[in-house]
């Protein structure tokens, strides 16, 4: 009886076992990755004509600023966001835009508000019965 070495006889069953796997490999169907779990994104903006009431209207009447872009209702009717035309670094009237939306955004189940720079960038927050902080 001849016997391998050890380093021969474990060399040998790595070769074969990957000869084995390997051939597996191709045979075997697409598996879904993690990602095919999960659910496809969406944006949280809500149309104000989508069970928020007319809450984007009033702010961007209560605003009339040439500042503003848009007006939205995101999250289940909870936070007012105010898009702006402002760059990133004017957050003094980023809280001031915010300041005044809290006049009039805090009805129903709106309990905070949000201002946008134009790249996005939050310029100031605030929630009900607070000034806004930048």
């Amino acid at each position: 009886m001849t016997f391998l070495p050890r380093a021969s006889a474990l060399a040998a069953v790595l070769i074969l076992g990957g000869a084995v796997l390997s051939g597996c490999a191709d045979d075997a169907p697409d598996r879904p990755s993690g990602a095919d779990f999960l659910p496809a994104p969406t944006t949280t903006a809500t149309p104000a004509d989508e069970g928020c009431g007319d809450v984007a209207a009033a702010v961007t009447k209560h605003l009339n600023s040439d500042d503003v872009d848009k007006v939205t209702v995101e999250g289940q009717c909870t936070t007012v966001v105010v898009g702006t035309v402002l760059a990133d670094e004017d957050t003094a009237t980023g809280q001031q835009l915010c300041d005044a939306a809290g006049e009039v955004a805090y009805t129903g189940d709106i309990n905070s508000v949000r201002v946008l720079s134009k790249a996005g960038t939050e310029l100031s927050n605030g929630i009900t019965g607070m000034k806004c902080l930048p």
